[in-house]
């Protein structure tokens, strides 16, 4: 029984799916409360680049959960 079961795979991709989705959260998370944060003068350089940095990452999850 040394081939893998379709089955297995199926859950695999699924638990790997799902993997994602909670990343996926968890970074849009983070950028609603930097933008609950974002002044509205002065914004700090360093705000530009984690709200830049999270959004690329929102695009890398989002174009693997669902590839165009």
């Amino acid at each position: 029984m040394n081939e893998k079961e379709p089955w297995n795979d199926e859950k695999q991709r699924d638990i790997e799916q799902q993997e994602l989705i909670l990343q996926l959260n968890e970074v849009e998370k983070k950028l609603t409360d930097l933008k609950a944060r974002w002044p509205f003068h002065s914004v700090q350089p360093k705000m530009v680049a984690e709200r830049e940095d999270l959004e690329e990452e929102r695009d890398r999850l989002r174009h693997l959960i669902n590839p165009a």
